[in-house]
C-alpha cells in the first residue's frame, strides 16, 4: 500500500482523504482483491491520524463492498472491476451551451424586466410568509392551491367572458408541463391539428410524445374549417385571441363554424391557446372561444408567463368538466409542479387587484412603445410594403419589397448582428404570400438599441 501525503487533502476531512484514497487504490488494483489492509491502529500510527478516522474511512469502504471484515483477521480489499478513473476536461457546461450574442435579438418573446411591479409583488410576498406558514409548509393540491383558483376564476370572468368552476383549473409550471398531461388526458387515438403557419413548439410537442398530427392551413380569419374537417383530426389547437404569429383576431363566424365541427364527433377539441391575449391596445379582447361554448368541447390554456415575468412560470388550464373528471380519476398522483408560496402570492396579486392594474400599464407602454417603433421604421430606407401586428402582442410583422431570399436577409442581419425570424419559417406549407415578411419581437429591447438596429435592417436591402 502506497503512503499518502495527508496535505494534498485540500478542503476534505481527514477520515474523507483517506477513504477516497483508499478506494482508488482498490479500484486501481493498486491493492489486491484479497489484501489485507493495516489495522486501525497500525494505520493512525502511521500517518498520526486518531482511529476514529481510520475507522470511519474503514466503515464507509465497508459500505460500499470496497473492504470485507473477517472477525479476529482484520480488513481484507474486496474483489472489485478494474475502473479507469474519469478526468473531466476543462470544456463546461457554461461553454457547451453558450448563447450567441447578439447587438439585438428580434426572436426573443421576453417581458420588459424593469416594469415589472417588484414593489407590490414583494408586499404579497411578505404577507405570505406572514400569514401562510402553515399552509407554505403542506403539499400543495395536485389541481393547485384553492384561492389560486378562484382567484383565477374571477379574473377569466371580468375579461374573458368565461364562467368557469375553480375545480376545472389546473395550474402547472408552465404550458409545455400542461400540454404533456394534456396529451395523456385525451384519448389515444386522437389526431392533432397543428395551425399553419403556427407556434413551431406545438408540433415540437406532438413530436415528442409520439403522438400524430396534421397541418391545417390558416387564412386571415384562423384555422380553415374546411381544411379541418377533410383532416382526420380530433383536436385541433388554435390561438384565437391574438394568432401567433400573424397577429389577428378569429371573428365571431369563424369561432361557431370551429364550434359546429368540435360538436359533430363525441371526442372533438379545441384547445384554445390565449397566450398574449391581454397586451390589446384598442378595445377590448374578444371573448374566448370557451365562453361560447355550451357543449364542453373547449380546453383553454393561459399562462402569466407574459404578463408577468417568464421566471414565474405558472400556467394554467381550463378543462372541460368531463375531462375534470377524467383527470382526476386517472392523473392525480402527478404533483403539483408549482411552489405553494408562488401560489399563495399571485393568488394575492390578483385579489389585491395589481395584476390588472399592472396589466392595464404594459398595455400603455407597449401601445406607445410600438407606435415609436413603428415611425422609427418609417423614418429609415426599409423598402416595407406592410407593417402587421399593430393592434396587439409584442411584435411586428414587417413586409419588405425584395429580391433577397428570406434566407439571404437572415443571413444578412447575422452579420449585422441582428437575429431575425421570417415568417416563412412557421409554415409547413410555402406560400409566396409569406414571403419576404421578418418578424421582430421587441418586447424587451432597450430603445436606443432598437432605433439602431432598425438602421442596421435598413442597411440590409440599401
Amino acid at each position: 500500500m502506497k503512503a499518502y501525503d495527508f496535505s494534498k487533502r485540500g478542503k476534505l476531512t481527514l477520515y474523507e482523504y483517506l477513504y477516497q484514497c483508499l478506494k482508488e487504490d482498490i479500484l486501481e488494483g493498486k491493492i489486491a482483491a484479497g489484501e489485507k489492509l493495516p489495522s486501525k491502529r497500525e494505520l493512525a500510527g502511521e500517518y498520526g491520524i486518531s482511529v476514529k478516522t481510520v475507522e470511519n474511512a474503514y466503515a464507509q469502504l465497508m459500505t460500499e463492498g470496497y473492504l470485507e471484515a473477517e472477525e479476529k483477521r482484520g480488513y481484507f480489499a474486496a474483489k472489485v472491476e478494474h475502473m479507469e478513473r474519469h478526468h473531466t476536461t476543462a470544456f463546461s457546461q457554461e461553454a457547451r451551451y453558450a448563447e450567441e450574442k447578439w447587438f439585438a435579438d428580434f426572436t426573443s418573446s421576453n417581458t420588459v424586466y424593469d416594469k415589472f411591479p417588484f414593489s407590490q409583488w414583494s408586499k404579497v410576498m411578505r404577507e405570505t410568509l406572514s400569514y401562510r406558514e402553515k399552509e407554505l409548509l403542506q403539499t400543495a393540491p395536485f389541481q393547485g392551491v384553492k384561492e389560486l383558483r378562484e382567484e383565477i376564476a374571477a379574473y377569466l370572468y371580468r375579461n374573458r367572458g368565461m364562467q368557469v368552476a375553480p375545480d376545472c383549473i389546473l395550474i402547472g409550471a408552465g404550458t409545455e408541463y400542461l400540454y404533456g398531461r394534456l396529451l395523456e388526458l385525451l384519448p389515444k387515438d386522437s389526431v392533432y391539428a397543428a395551425e399553419d403557419p403556427g407556434y413551431r413548439k406545438i408540433t415540437r410537442l406532438y413530436e415528442g410524445h409520439g403522438v400524430p398530427f396534421r397541418y391545417v392551413p390558416v387564412d386571415g380569419e384562423g384555422i380553415r374549417v374546411d381544411a379541418l374537417l377533410a383532416s382526420d383530426a380530433s383536436v385541433a389547437h388554435v390561438s384565437p385571441g391574438y394568432h401567433f404569429p400573424m397577429g389577428f383576431v378569429m371573428p365571431v363566424g369563424r369561432r361557431q363554424a370551429l364550434l359546429a365541427w368540435a360538436k359533430e364527433e363525441p371526442d372533438r377539441y379545441i384547445i384554445e391557446d390565449d397566450y398574449d391575449c391581454e397586451l390589446r391596445y384598442f378595445g377590448k379582447p374578444a371573448p374566448a372561444i370557451q365562453s361560447m361554448d355550451c357543449n364542453h368541447r373547449v380546453i383553454y390554456l393561459n399562462t402569466f408567463s407574459k404578463t408577468l415575468t417568464p421566471s414565474l412560470r405558472i400556467s394554467y388550464m381550463v378543462l372541460p368538466e368531463k375531462l375534470m373528471d377524467r383527470y382526476v380519476q386517472k392523473m392525480n398522483y402527478y404533483s403539483n409542479t408549482v411552489s405553494s408560496f408562488e401560489q399563495y402570492a399571485l393568488a394575492a396579486f390578483l385579489e389585491q387587484g395589481f395584476f390588472e392594474r399592472h396589466v392595464n400599464r404594459m398595455r400603455k407602454y407597449y401601445r406607445e412603445y410600438k407606435n415609436r417603433i413603428v415611425q422609427y421604421i418609417k423614418e429609415t430606407s426599409l423598402p416595407v410594403t406592410e407593417i402587421g401586428g399593430k393592434d396587439a402582442g409584442t411584435r411586428l410583422l414587417v413586409k419588405v419589397d425584395t429580391t433577397l431570399t428570406d434566407t439571404q436577409i437572415k443571413w444578412a442581419a447575422r452579420a449585422a448582428g441582428l437575429k431575425i425570424e421570417c415568417l416563412s419559417e412557421f409554415c409547413y406549407e410555402k406560400r409566396p404570400e409569406y414571403d419576404s415578411t421578418i418578424i421582430l419581437n421587441y418586447a424587451d429591447l432597450n430603445e436606443d438599441v432598437l432605433h439602431e438596429a432598425i438602421i442596421r435592417l435598413a442597411h440590409i436591402f440599401a
